[in-house]
C-alpha cells in the first residue's frame, strides 16, 4: 500500500511588514553608524577572549553588564556613544545573535559535516567602512502625523499612509546615505487559500528571468530577464575597469607580506561604491515589480497555489559555461522566489519550492514525468536519438516534432513535479506556442 503525497500549505502569518526608505546621511546618522560599528567589533572582542581563554560564554546580559561597568569606570564610552542607550543595547543583541548562530552552526556541523560545504568560520571583526547598521527602538522612534520622527538624530521621515504601529527602525549604510527599514503591525489577518486544483508553475533562468505557466489553459508568461542580464554585464565590464585603473595608479592600495612574497592589496573606491549601489538598486527594484506581476498572473489564472524550481546551491555547483555561469549568479533568484513567496503570502496563495531535476530534460507534451528514467543520460543508455531534446537554450522539442519555448516546458514539469496527478487544460498544446513576454522597466 502506497501513502498518498501531502503537500504541506501555507500556515505563517505576517504579523508584521516592512517599509523601506532611501535618505541622504548626514554628521548625526554617520555617528551612530561608526558607534555601531565601534562597539560591534568591541563586544565581538570580548566574546572571542571568552571563548580562547575558556571562561564560558558570554549572554547579552554579560555584555551589557561589562559595557555599562565599562562607562561608569571611564574606560570605554562606546555604551553611551549612541543618541540613544537602547541603541546601543540593540547592537550588543546583535552581535550575541551573531555569535550564538556560529555556535549552533558549529555544533551541526560536529554532528553532521557533510551538510555543511565547509567548517562554519569564527565571526570576523568589521573592516573597509566604518559604517554599520544600528537600530532605534520604538521607544525613542515616534509615528507624528504620518512622520517618523527620532528627536535626538534631527530625523523626520514621511511614511506610507496605513502604518501606524512600529517595531525597532532599522538604519543600514548605503553609498551616499543610508537604507531605512520600518517594521510596522498589519491591521488583518491572512486567510490562506484551500487547494483549488489550479497551480502556477515557475522555471527560474537568465533570458527569461521566470517562465509562468497555468493548467488551466491561461497563456505562459514569460519575465523578461535581458535588462537585468544588461546591468549585470555592464557592471562587471565597468567594476573590471575601475580596478584595472586603481592598479595603475596605486589608489588605496596596502602592500601586505604573504608566503609568495609581498602582495597588493585594495580598498573599494568612490566610483566602484557608487557603481555598486546602482546595480542593486536596480536589481531590487526589478526583484520588486517581477514578484508583483508574477503574483497578479496568479491572481488573474485564479490559482491558489504557485509552485517554483529552485535547487540546494545551485549557484555554487552552476556549470552552464564561463558566460552563462556569470550571467545566472549575477541574479539574485532566491531573493526574488522570497518577494513572490511573501507577496503571493499575503494574499493568501501558497508558495512550493521544489527541486526542480530533469524538469528541462524531460518532455510535457510526451506526458512524461520529470524523473530520471527519462532524462539524457537514462535516454542516451537506451539508445534513444535524439538523448538531449533541447536544440538549443530557448527551444525544446518533443517526440512528435513539435515545437515549445524550453523554459515553458520546464514551467509545466514543475507542476507535476509536485502534483504529478495535476489536470491541464484541452488544448494547452497550442497555447504553450505563444507565450505572452513582459517586460518590466527598471
Amino acid at each position: 500500500m502506497t501513502r498518498k503525497k501531502v503537500v504541506s500549505r501555507s500556515s505563517t502569518q505576517y504579523e508584521y511588514l516592512a517599509s523601506t526608505y532611501y535618505v541622504k546621511g548626514n554628521h548625526l546618522l554617520d555617528q551612530a553608524s561608526q558607534s555601531a560599528h565601534k562597539l560591534y567589533n568591541a563586544a565581538l572582542y570580548q566574546l572571542r577572549q571568552s571563548l580562547f581563554k575558556r571562561k564560558g560564554w558570554l549572554s547579552y546580559q554579560d555584555l551589557n553588564r561589562i559595557f555599562k561597568q565599562k562607562y561608569e569606570q571611564r574606560e570605554s564610552m562606546l555604551y553611551h556613544a549612541f543618541p540613544y542607550v537602547q541603541s546601543a543595547q540593540q547592537t550588543l543583541k546583535e552581535t550575541t545573535h551573531i555569535w550564538k548562530a556560529w555556535a549552533a552552526a558549529l555544533k551541526a556541523y560536529q554532528v553532521n559535516p557533510s551538510k555543511f560545504s565547509g567548517r562554519p568560520r569564527i565571526p570576523r571583526y568589521l573592516k573597509g567602512s566604518v559604517r554599520h547598521a544600528f537600530y532605534v527602538t520604538n521607544q525613542n522612534a515616534k509615528i507624528k502625523d504620518g512622520y517618523l520622527v527620532i528627536p535626538k538624530l534631527d530625523f523626520k521621515l514621511k511614511l506610507q499612509a496605513n502604518i501606524e504601529k512600529i517595531q525597532r527602525v532599522i538604519f543600514k549604510p548605503v553609498f551616499g546615505g543610508y537604507k531605512v527599514i520600518v517594521p510596522y503591525k498589519t491591521n488583518k489577518k491572512i486567510a490562506y487559500l484551500p487547494d483549488n486544483h489550479n497551480y502556477i508553475g515557475i522555471d527560474p533562468g537568465i533570458d527569461n528571468a521566470f517562465a509562468c505557466v497555468s493548467n488551466n489553459g491561461q497563456k505562459p508568461l514569460l519575465i523578461n530577464g535581458k535588462a537585468l542580464k544588461s546591468i549585470n554585464q555592464y557592471y562587471n565590464k565597468e567594476r573590471s575597469r575601475l580596478k584595472s585603473l586603481q592598479a595603475k595608479y596605486h589608489q588605496l592600495e596596502t602592500i601586505i607580506n604573504t608566503k609568495q612574497g609581498q602582495k597588493p592589496v585594495y580598498q573599494e573606491t568612490k566610483a566602484m561604491k557608487h557603481l555598486t549601489n546602482w546595480r542593486n538598486r536596480k536589481i531590487e527594484q526589478f526583484a520588486h515589480k517581477a514578484s508583483k506581476r508574477i503574483v497578479e498572473y496568479a491572481l488573474s489564472c485564479d490559482a491558489n497555489t504557485i509552485v517554483i524550481g529552485k535547487n540546494k546551491n545551485w549557484k555554487r555547483s552552476a556549470d552552464m559555461g564561463k558566460r552563462n555561469n556569470q550571467n545566472f549568479i549575477g541574479i539574485p533568484h532566491d531573493k526574488m522566489i522570497q518577494l513572490i513567496k511573501y507577496k503571493a503570502n499575503l494574499v493568501g496563495i501558497t508558495v512550493i519550492a521544489t527541486n526542480e531535476a530533469y524538469t528541462s530534460q524531460t518532455s510535457f507534451l510526451d506526458q512524461e514525468k520529470p524523473c530520471w528514467n527519462n532524462g539524457n543520460n537514462s535516454r542516451k543508455k537506451q539508445g534513444i536519438h535524439p538523448a538531449n531534446r533541447r536544440i538549443h537554450r530557448g527551444l525544446f522539442k518533443s517526440n512528435d516534432g513539435k515545437l515549445i519555448n524550453a523554459d515553458v516546458n520546464g514551467a509545466f514539469q514543475i507542476i507535476k513535479k509536485v502534483f504529478p496527478k495535476a489536470e491541464f487544460a484541452k488544448g494547452i498544446a497550442g497555447l504553450v506556442l505563444s507565450p505572452v513576454k513582459w517586460n518590466p522597466v527598471i
